[in-house]
């Protein structure tokens, strides 16, 4: 039974009750999105000979009892949504009615108080007993999860009243930056977990994990780390008061489109500074300059021969990696290695050049998570790196034929492949197969050697230096063009 199959379910569900909150069920636009929802739902039933079973315990989702970690991760918001309706299970028998499929959609968006027994859709008819999420990752997915709530309920609030506070932010940060700290393989394996829908928040949080490990990789120590991930995680806050059909523009935008696109950075900085508390200096500083560039021809232009500050410059380069590498509604996503080539051609340029490559040495040419085809046809998931090693580090997941097969682990030498190729392209979730494939404990052994003593510059961390240089950078914007 395809996890796939489960993902879309859950995703159409999500949009059936997002649309029922806006409209009523005999609407055009809820008609829509009920109609997929039964397509997907009859699709999940039809895929197993026996019922099928999503559970919910402990933040999780489960089919038939299998933990699905990253799905589960990929919908914590719509596992909210059911928990508040007091869900724990929904059982798909057979051919789903259309009728049955249509009552539940409005039972969830709370249109109507009661759902019927014994249907082909059924809820609670199962209790899940033992399962639950409790492998190596566990901690590490939860706090990921986590922070990606705290940035929706930050969002509605700045959306809703135009402010927020800054202490809730950097608790989940904290916890995120401690869990990521100890297994910092394990975090940038993490960081390739994608959302189309929700990109602004987990893109937040990837830079966020990215940011921190390049930040540990460095040197840098545990206080100073925790501001930084803040800020990594509130760069693009300021993109709130962005129309949604600006930031999703499908074309070139025009030049009052450009120009709302560009004063991000100054509200989300002033937004940061007036919600105060530890740590929103450095925070305010990162979403002021994380567009400004290395040479300063980015935006915001800032006055003198000042260059954007090291945390500002460290936490634009995982920003633009992310970026790259998640596909969106304008644009498709590239393969890690293609982005990793256009952070180092803008090395110098859009880029701290010393940045640029310890980004590189940390992540490694084929970063963890990346999807390879093997010369002779295979093809490989990319697990970890290992200290001292030429030999890349992953499993087989298909054959040269195109079957799909148990992991398989394998060590590999450059020049035994092709090409890398998109992981969405190929139906792979990297981070759930490798977590399923036997590999976690090399994986979170995998964390790499710190670059040697004086590599990067470190000065001028200190809240009080971040301070003054913040209050500099926002009274001295000169061109909002």
């Amino acid at each position: 039974m395809s996890e796939a199959r489960v993902q879309e379910f859950l995703k159409q569900l999500q949009a059936v009750i997002s649309q029922l909150h806006l409209y009523p069920a005999n609407h055009p636009n809820s008609d829509v999105a009920l109609r997929r929802g039964i397509v997907a739902t009859r699709a999940l039933a039809a895929s197993s000979d026996d019922d099928v079973v999503i559970g919910l315990k402990g933040f999780a989702f489960f089919l038939n009892g299998e933990l699905l970690a990253y799905t589960s991760l990929t919908y914590a918001n719509l596992y909210q949504d059911l928990a508040a309706r007091e869900i724990e299970s929904i059982t798909l028998t057979g051919e789903s009615d259309e009728a049955e499929y249509r009552l539940l959609a409005r039972f969830l968006a709370e249109q109507v108080d009661d759902f019927p027994t014994g249907g082909t859709i059924r809820l609670n008819e199962s209790r899940l007993s033992d399962g639950e999420d409790d492998s190596a990752f566990s901690d590490l997915r939860f706090s990921y999860s986590g922070v990606v709530g705290t940035l929706r309920n930050l969002d509605h609030r700045v959306a809703r009243e135009g402010t927020f506070e800054m202490g809730p932010v950097m608790e989940a940060v904290g916890d995120l930056v401690n869990q990521s700290l100890d297994a910092s393989g394990a975090a940038l394996l993490l960081s390739t977990v994608k959302s189309h829908d929700e990109y602004t928040f987990y893109h937040s949080v990837n830079t966020c994990l990215m940011a921190v490990a390049t930040g540990q990789y460095l040197g840098l120590n545990h206080k100073d780390l925790i501001p930084i991930g803040a800020g990594a995680m509130l760069h693009d806050i300021g993109k709130v008061a962005i129309p949604a059909r600006i930031l999703n523009h499908p074309g070139r935008l025009d030049r009052e489109q450009w120009k709302e696109v560009t004063v991000h950075p100054q509200e989300g900085a002033q937004a940061i500074i007036a919600a105060g508390g530890p740590g929103h200096e450095v925070a305010a500083t990162i979403a002021l300059e994380h567009h400004a560039r290395f040479d300063g021809l980015g935006y915001p232009r800032l006055n003198g021969t000042e260059r954007p500050h090291l945390v500002s410059r460290l936490v634009s380069v995982s920003d633009v990696y992310d970026a790259i590498t998640t596909r969106r509604s304008y644009r498709r996503a590239e393969t890690p290695h293609r982005a990793l080539q256009i952070l180092l051609q803008g090395a110098g340029g859009s880029f701290d050049p010393d940045i640029v490559r310890a980004f590189i040495s940390l992540m490694g040419i084929f970063p963890p998570g990346s999807v390879l085809r093997l010369l002779s046809g295979e093809l490989v998931v990319i697990s970890h790196h290992q200290s001292g090693s030429e030999l890349l580090h992953g499993v087989v997941v298909r054959t040269a034929a195109g079957e799909d097969i148990d992991p398989e682990p394998i060590e590999i030498a450059e020049d035994r492949i092709a090409q890398q190729v998109l992981a969405e392209s190929a139906g792979i979730e990297p981070a759930a197969l490798l977590e399923r494939a036997g590999v976690v404990e090399q994986i979170l052994a995998s964390a790499p050697a710190r670059v040697e003593e004086g590599a990067v510059e470190r000065s001028g961390v200190d809240s009080e230096a971040l301070k003054d240089q913040a209050a500099r950078s926002l009274s001295s914007i000169v061109d909002r063009d």
